[in-house]
């Protein structure tokens, strides 16, 4: 059988190793999404699918990436889903055509990182909706698939985001308040130090967190959970 850590380095290389290690619990296809926090504005998405390509161009093309269920489920929740007829109450042309293409039933399991990404591993197949009996059987095992993909495909060349060099706790007070909209003389008196020294942290957490000015240093250090 396939080992993740024998897989090709690169997202589909793993995937693919991870398609012959759900195969033996019953699946035909299998996927795993890494969502990273960076850019803000756009984060980073990486993925590695055996779905049919007819289905994942389809996926593409109407942007289902945004309103697909199981990813919003996994931004917001740790829990593991699996597909039934409450999931699919929601977006229903989605599971409409999702079906068309074979992919009937299947199980969805999320992960969330120290950097802050969210991983979604999912498994689906044409045939047999997953019983009670399957999720108590497997659902270690797929929760420590969902987590070694997710710390396996976070390492990957063009997939690594390097975490900021950790903010002292005066940076991530002069910071904080900056979050709440003082300037630099306020936090002075805030803080008892001088506006010099209070605009001497707020530089050093824009060098640190490699942002262009305060307002994205500030938004950074949130979206990074430095806050």
């Amino acid at each position: 059988m396939a080992r993740l850590g024998d897989a090709e380095p690169s997202m589909q290389g793993l995937v693919l190793a991870l398609r012959d290690m759900t195969a033996d619990l019953g699946f035909e296809h299998c996927s795993f999404v890494l969502r990273q926090p960076l850019p803000i504005a756009q984060p980073a998405v990486h993925w590695g699918s055996t779905y049919p390509q007819a289905w994942l161009d389809r996926y593409m093309e109407r942007n289902y990436l945004e309103l697909d269920p199981l990813v919003q489920r996994a931004l917001a929740s740790d829990l593991p889903v699996v597909w039934s007829d409450r999931s699919i109450d929601r977006l229903p042309e989605f599971w409409e055509e999702a079906r068309s293409f074979g992919i009937n039933h299947g199980w969805a399991v999320s992960s969330h990182g120290r950097d802050r990404g969210v991983g979604l591993l999912t498994v689906a197949r044409r045939d047999e909706p997953v019983t009670t009996h399957e999720l108590e059987q497997n659902e270690m095992r797929l929760l420590w698939l969902a987590h070694s993909m997710h710390g396996m495909a976070s390492l990957l060349p063009g997939v690594a985001q390097a975490l900021p060099e950790p903010l002292s706790v005066r940076e991530r007070e002069v910071l904080l308040w900056s979050a709440a909209g003082k300037t630099a003389d306020e936090i002075g008196l805030i803080l008892a130090i001088s506006s010099r020294t209070a605009t001497f942290h707020i530089n050093r957490c824009i060098a640190k967190l490699d942002a262009a000015n305060k307002t994205e240093a500030v938004a950074k250090a949130l979206v990074l959970g430095l806050l």
